[in-house]
Parts: structure tokens; sequence; C-alpha cells
């Protein structure tokens, strides 16, 4: 044969019968059938060769034949295919996208909606470089008769090689010829094969090509173990960083929409949670109600509270809510009776009556179907669309775990207070706690504070349920227990809210300690936030109830009469009535004079404050010595209130006048910084802060001053306290000139 275009053509027909086989092989074994060397032609090109060119001349039709089939093959091989995104845009995946790529196998798992296929889509367009035989995006749930259904192996590798480009004609029959041309074809090639709606580790090792340079994302919904231990690289998908919700809403249902109705915006979007499906969802819903409502967004946030169904999403929720085990299915009715923004997973077992450990796994897996979203501080929360499912499916609370959640945080509060209260501290609420509690588990450095601030929100969704309950003791326990807060971390605003279902509650327990105490406290959280009309109203209310106090001389009721003493001087101080504060500071200290100092901490604290007011009205007359009593009856492990004698004594030699007093006065203020921080006090360091500040001014060191009140400030403003806007005042027209006496 000396035609160069039939050489040409039996060259390629040999090399496809040693590469991709298929049509082009099954064609020519058919037709050396019985030869004698047909053995050595399987194995030797050359041979084969050989075989071919003779064949060809013998027979022009098999030349012909041929020649129709390598040229199908041919064109095949040019063939790219490429993935088309249906959604034109991608919002975030940015974290996921970037572990994306290389070869191998990548699980990409997440619940129905969360984005899965539109990543791999995205992911296909933008890395054809990467792949240049191509990208391909086979959906396995249109192999299978229903999901739990065996897989049709055979119809997906045919599949896949028809998007190829292999025609149908050349694709071989029987499933291990055509397991052989898959593995064939597939081997060499650097391709993205993209297989959705994987649901089982067989499935994957049915269909991943040995084809070392070509990636393969295996999309799940659900990710069994044996795939996670087949297939380690794993990136789940969850719901959106903050912001691309938005943004993807605004691309459906229009910028204009959004601009019209900010508040109802976030409203809407907090009803969807940063879900993708469930924000396109919505948004192709507040498109239609445009046109019919004067604020569609607010409307359609009100549906979404309700229980409104979104259609196939809300359907896939509850598809996931039906199939889940009985065992998790009641922990998400338990975890629905968590009000409040987030819980730990020792709240999600309290709520559910077990131990810790055991909710672990059903978490875990909740996690993984959008059942449960985690938020920052490794705190958890129950989504939107799984409440709106449990509500569709008629789950009812049950009777015992929302009382049961309650005492677990009102003795994690106890614990908490008692490890931080110290000796002396007046606490008239019960602080006994069921027999056999754990001790309180502290990560180490942690202060016990600061997990009750963490606690703060949830205490606070909790107060009106829990009394509405008639859970009044454990009310007033978990208000008794957060005073500390209060001093040490601030979030007054949070507390005065607690504290008034608090009194509620004391009020029903008939226990007018209690009830001094706790009005008292409000008063005092009022004071602080500078709404003195409010404070009033509650020192109102504490004259009529002291009356009904039995045995007003008890060690514990002096103790009571002289803190609500202590607090209407803070109040007086707090509105700048030094003169009031004083006269209610003193008698504060004649009833703490009679308790004989320490291990009680109200002499110490009394002579100190009233020391504090006297030099703020320049009456230095007699108050080095209350300073004296102050800190001799101070617990010298007591760094805060320590550092509030020094810094008192600091305040009265710097407004002595006397230079040498003064340069002493600000020598002490690195001493008194030292004593302060490690106390974890934000309210009494900004309160030290400020001061400090002062004496700085009156010692003439007007720049150290405006350092301290600069630094106050900030931190004022951030959180919007009313006294940021006197502190300002401070920096732009400095203190008003002392007047000593």
């Amino acid at each position: 044969m000396t035609d160069p275009f039939q050489a040409e053509l039996v060259k390629q027909t040999v090399a496809l019968v040693f590469t991709s086989g298929g049509k082009v092989a099954e064609y020519l074994w058919k037709k050396l059938a019985g030869r004698r060397d047909g053995k050595r032609l399987r194995s030797d090109p050359a041979a084969l060769e050989a075989a071919v060119r003779h064949l060809a001349v013998e027979d022009p039709a098999v030349a012909g034949e041929l020649r129709e089939l390598v040229e199908s093959m041919l064109a095949m091989s040019k063939a790219r295919p490429r993935i088309v995104p249906r959604s034109p845009t991608l919002y975030d995946r940015v974290g996921a996208q970037a572990r994306l790529g290389g070869s191998g196998v990548v699980v990409l798992s997440g619940p129905s909606g969360v984005g899965k296929t539109t990543l791999a889509e995205h992911y296909g367009l933008r890395s054809g470089g990467a792949y240049p035989d191509g990208a391909l995006l086979i959906d396995l749930a249109d192999h299978r008769d229903g999901p739990g259904a065996p897989l049709r192996i055979s119809q997906v590798r045919e599949a896949v090689l028809q998007t190829l480009g292999v025609e149908p004609k050349l694709v071989t029959s029987g499933a291990g010829e055509l397991k052989t041309q898959y593995d064939d074809l597939l081997g060499p090639l650097r391709l993205l094969l993209v297989f959705d709606s994987v649901e089982s580790v067989r499935d994957l090792q049915a269909l991943v090509p040995p084809s070392p340079m070509s990636l393969v994302l295996a999309l799940t919904e659900d990710m069994p173990d044996e795939l996670v231990t087949q297939y380690p690289r794993h990136v789940p998908l969850s719901r959106l960083e903050e912001g691309a919700d938005r943004m993807l809403f605004e691309a459906i249902a229009g910028t204009d929409l959004l601009a019209a109705d900010p508040e109802g915006a976030l409203e809407v979007l907090a009803e969807c949670d940063r879900f993708p499906a469930t924000v396109v969802a919505a948004a192709i819903a507040a498109r239609q109600r445009a046109a019919l409502a004067a604020r569609p967004l607010k409307l359609l946030a009100k549906e979404l509270s309700s229980g409104r169904s979104l259609g196939p999403v809300s359907a896939a929720f509850d598809r996931v809510l039906a199939g889940l085990p009985r065992r998790e299915q009641d922990l998400c009715r338990a975890l629905s009776e968590i009000p409040g923004p987030g819980f730990t997973h020792e709240a999600a077992a309290a709520v559910a009556g077990c131990e810790p450990f055991e909710v672990l796994d059903g978490l875990v897996h909740l996690q993984s179907v959008f059942f449960v979203t985690e938020e920052p501080g490794k705190r958890l929360r129950l989504t939107k669309q799984a409440r709106q499912a449990l509500t569709r499916a008629g789950h009812t609370p049950s009777d015992d775990g929302f009382p049961r959640l309650v005492r677990f945080h009102r003795t994690q509060a106890v614990q908490a207070d008692q490890w931080k209260m110290g000796r002396g501290r007046l606490r008239l609420y019960d602080q006994t706690l069921p027999e056999g509690t754990r001790p309180l588990d502290l990560a180490p450095g942690q202060d016990a504070v600061d997990l009750l601030v963490a606690e703060i929100p949830v205490y606070r969704a909790l107060a009106k349920p829990a009394h509405d309950a008639g859970l009044h003791l454990e009310l007033t326990q978990l208000c008794g227990a957060l005073e500390i807060v209060g001093l040490h971390r601030g979030h007054l605003r949070e507390l005065a809210e607690i504290n008034r279902w608090g009194i509620a509650s004391a009020e029903k327990l008939g226990d007018v300690p209690l009830q001094l105490r706790t009005i008292a406290q409000q008063a005092r959280l009022y004071s602080l936030l500078q709404e003195f009309q409010r404070a009033e109203e509650e020192f109102g209310r504490l004259g009529e109830l002291s009356r009904r106090l039995e045995f007003p001389e008890t060690e514990t009721n002096r103790q009571l009469r002289a803190s609500l003493w202590e607090f209407r001087g803070l109040f007086h101080r707090e509105r700048g009535q030094y003169s009031e504060a004083a006269a209610c500071f003193f008698e504060a200290l004649k009833i703490s004079r009679t308790l004989g100092g320490l291990p009680f901490r109200g002499q110490g604290l009394h002579a100190r404050m009233l020391a504090n007011v006297l030099v703020l009205v320049g009456d230095l007359t007699g108050v080095l010595q209350l300073l004296e009593e102050a800190e001799s009856n101070t617990d010298p492990g007591n760094k805060r209130d320590l550092a509030q004698v020094w810094l008192v004594r600091a305040k009265a030699l710097s407004r002595s006048g006397a230079a040498a007093a003064a340069r002493q006065a600000l020598d002490l203020l690195p001493e008194v910084w030292r004593m302060v921080v490690p106390t974890g006090s934000d309210q009494y360091e900004l309160e030290i802060a400020e001061a400090l500040g002062d004496a700085a001014w009156y010692c003439g060191d007007f720049d150290l001053a405006r350092h301290h009140w600069s630094g106050v400030w900030r931190r004022l403003q951030a959180v919007r306290h009313p006294r940021a806007a006197g502190v300002h005042a401070k920096i732009i027209n400095g203190m008003p000139p002392l007047i000593t006496r």
C-alpha cells in the first residue's frame, strides 16, 4: 500500500487501538479473529500495523469502514466540553474555591440548595486552562430511579463518553468492555469531572477514572463516613459570608427594591439565614410582590417569620427532617425550645436531657444538613428553616425541656458568681444548687465573668419566658448571680431588661430582702445608664417595702440596709449631687462599722466612696483618715477595690495644692494601673482612667489628662454610652477650677 493517506490511516488505527480502544479495536478484533498470531497482535503494535495494512489492501471496503471509525474518534478527541453555569454570578465561596484544584478527588458536601452545583459550575468555567481536555458535569440523579436506588454505572459511563464526543455507535457494549473503554479513553486526558448527587463511596469508586492529571469533584448532600475515609479532600459548604446574601438578593430582586425599604430588607435577609437557596427564593417572592404592596419586603419578612413555605426550598428541608433518625428529630425539637441567638453544646445537652457527649454526633449531622449553624465563639443555632420545618411537621415543645435549660443556665451563673464573688460580698439570692452539681469547668486562664458575659443575650431571651413559666426561684438566682457582670463588664441595658423580670419573680416569691436588693440593683443600673427618672422611680419603691423587712438588725439585713444607702449614694454621685451622695455614703458607713470590718467589705467600700465624693466637692478634711480606714478594711487580695482606694488618695493629694503631693500622686499612677488591669473590670478600669485624667489635670499635666480621657471616650462612644458626651466635654473644655476647704 503506497497511498500516503491510507498509510496514515493505518497508523492512526493502530494508535487508537492501543489508547482509546472502543469501536475501532472491536472492529479489528472481529476482522482478525481466527488468526494464530492473535495474541501477539494485541501486544505488538508493529505486528498489528502490518496486519491492518495487509487487510486494507485485500479488502478496500475495510479501508472505508476504518476511515469512518477513525474520523469519528479523531473528531471526538478534538471536542472540548465545557460547563456553562446556569447562574451568571457566583457570590462568596472564595475560601472554598481556593481549596479546589489540582488533581485527584475532592468531595464537596452540603445540604440541597447550599450552592454546591453553582460553585462547581463556576469553578469549571474559570479553570479551563488547568484542564485542557475539557470539563463536564454529570448529575447522577438522572441515572437512578430515585434517592437510594442503585446507580446505573454503565449508563453514566456512556454519558461521559458521549459528552466527550464519542458517537453512540462507537461506545462498546458490555459492562466490562465499556469500563475498559472508559478507563482507556479518560486515562491520558486532563479533565475536570463533576459528579453531582453522589450518594455513596461505591458510586464514586466506579466512576473515578485512572487519570493522574484529572480532577474529580464529587457533590454530595450527606457526607457518609466511608466517603471521607476513602477521599479525605473534603470541602463542606454552609451559609454565605455576611454581605454576600445581600448581593445575591439584590441581583435577583433589584437594587431599587432594597433601597426603598432597607429595614424590611434586613428583616428578610435575617429570615433567610444566609442560605443561598432561601435567599434566591425570597428574592423571587419579593420581586413578585413589588407591584402589589407598598412595603413588599416588610410583608415578606412577616410571612417568613410566621412559617411561610418557600416552595422547593422548604420542601427540601421538610424531606431532610422526615429522613432524620428519631433521636435527631427529638434533638431538633428540644433545640427549638432554646430562645436567643445561640447555644453551646452543653446547653443543647441540658435542654435535651442528656450528657454533653451524647449530643455531639447529632449536632454534627444537623450541622451538615443546615439544621444547625455555627455562630461566632463556637456557639450554635437552630436555623430558621429548621424551625419552620418543625412547625410544618407539627412538632410541639416538651414540658420539661425549657425548665431544664433555665436550670442549666442558673447553675452555671451561680457557680460563676461563687467563683468570683470572694469573701464578704452581699448576696441575698438562694445559692443552693442541686445535689451532685458538677464543678464549674473553666478553660485555663478563663475568667468566670467572661463565661457570664458570653451568655448575656441568652439570659435576656430566657428571662420573660422563665418568669411566665413560673421558674421564679431560678430566675432570681440568675439575676443575683449577674450583679457581678455590671460591676466588671457593663452590659447595663441587657442586665436591666433581665433584672426587670427578676424583680417580678422576687415579688411572686414574696421574699422582701431579695426584692429590696433586686430593685436597688435595678436603680443602680439605671443610674449608670444616666436614666435618672427611671432610677428615682425604682428607689421610690423601696420605702414602703423597707418597712416590711422583718428583723432589720440581723447581720444580713444590716448589710442590706447599708447597700441600699450605698446605691442611693451612687445615684446622687452619677447626677453630680455630691453633698447628697456624701450623706448617703455616711449612713452606709455608719451601718457597716457595726459589722466589724473584714471579712465584710462594706466598711472599706463605704469609707472609700465617702472620701471620693468629699474630694469631688473639695472638702479634704478627714479624707486621708477615711482612706486609711478604707485600706485597712479592704482585702489585700481584692485588687480592684484596693486600686480604687489608691486612686482616691492620689486625687486627694493632687488637689491639695502642694507641688510635692501632686508629684507623688502622679508617681502612683503606674502602680494603680498595674493593680487594676488584672482584675478584668471594664467599668472600674474606665472609672479609674477617667479619674486619673482628672488628677492629671489638677496637677497641671493637661496632655496626660486628655490622653486618659480620650481613651475613656473612645470606649464609651463605641457602645454609645450616655456618659460619652460628658467625657468628650472634658477633652474640649478641661476641668473647672477646684475650690478646696
